[in-house]
């Protein structure tokens, strides 16, 4: 990720110097500080309701927190570095005031219940082959952006435009599995390759809202995100004894857009 995001903070300092410089010297520099709340609602889904969604630290539907850097090196024009990170609860579950994860239990239970007619699933080695991964759902994503500004004495719009990256992790699974009325033994395992998943994100946006002084803004933040995945889930069933495999191979390449709705608060620094 460092090596994209050096590339992009790189191409877009030179397109705002080269466009914009000589603009830049007429007007007074100003700087904001944004933080907000909000919710990752879904317009196309990546999951497709089967056991393998269990191997995501993802979820479809999610809640985030931002920070934001805003430099306006024109009286219209400036430049906006975001970073937001999301988590689902739908990937959680609290017992006993302690926050635990459940997807490894839920894979768990999805093995029991595709292979439980024929096979005892071995409970002791079920589940997730390392599950020290299972312990956020975290979906992180960084912009750099530009925005328009347009402002009057009690309220602003500032249209924006960003480019990023959306970073998530996928995990591996393992289930073992004893034939019943019989001794043969079998293994079922997942991988998805390349962890964690990064990738490039074009995302328009707009900022509203109300000053309620020189230094503090009621803010609203409405963004629609766009970015393709290229997720391969490799299921291999194997035969303990005679090491022979069937290869099933899960599709999970889509164009993913979501529609982030959040609120917050603007400081403005200078």
């Amino acid at each position: 990720m460092t090596r994209k995001l050096f590339f992009i903070f790189f191409l877009f300092g030179v397109l705002s110097y080269n466009s914009f410089g000589q603009d830049s010297l007429a007007y007074k520099s100003k700087w904001q500080a944004k933080v907000l709340v909000g919710t990752n609602v879904p317009i196309t889904k990546l999951l497709q309701g089967t056991d393998i969604d269990y191997l995501f630290q993802y979820d479809d539907h999610s809640y985030y927190w931002q920070i934001s850097l805003s430099y306006f090196f024109h009286k219209h024009w400036g430049i906006e570095f975001n970073y937001q990170a999301g988590t689902s609860n739908s990937l959680r579950e609290t017992a006993e005031n302690k926050t635990i994860t459940k997807r490894a239990d839920d894979f768990i239970s999805s093995m029991q219940s595709e292979y439980g007619d024929k096979y005892y699933v071995h409970s002791g080695t079920a589940g997730m082959y390392d599950d020290s991964n299972f312990y956020s759902g975290d979906i992180e994503r960084i912009y750099i952006g530009t925005i328009y500004r347009f402002e009057t004495n009690k309220f602003y719009v500032y249209p924006k435009f960003s480019i990023g990256i959306t970073s998530f992790y996928t995990d591996w699974g393992r289930a073992d599995l004893k034939e019943k009325n019989s001794n043969k033994e079998y293994r079922v395992s997942y991988s998805s390759g390349k962890t964690p998943n990064e990738y490039f994100t074009f995302a328009p946006s707009m900022s509203f809202g109300y000053k309620v002084c020189n230094r503090l803004y009621i803010n609203a933040d409405i963004m629609l995100s766009y970015y393709k995945t290229n997720i391969v889930y490799e299921k291999k069933f194997t035969n303990l004894y005679t090491k022979e495999s069937i290869t099933e191979y899960f599709d999970y390449k889509k164009n993913i857009f979501t529609l982030s709705m959040g609120a917050g608060l603007i400081f403005v620094i200078h």
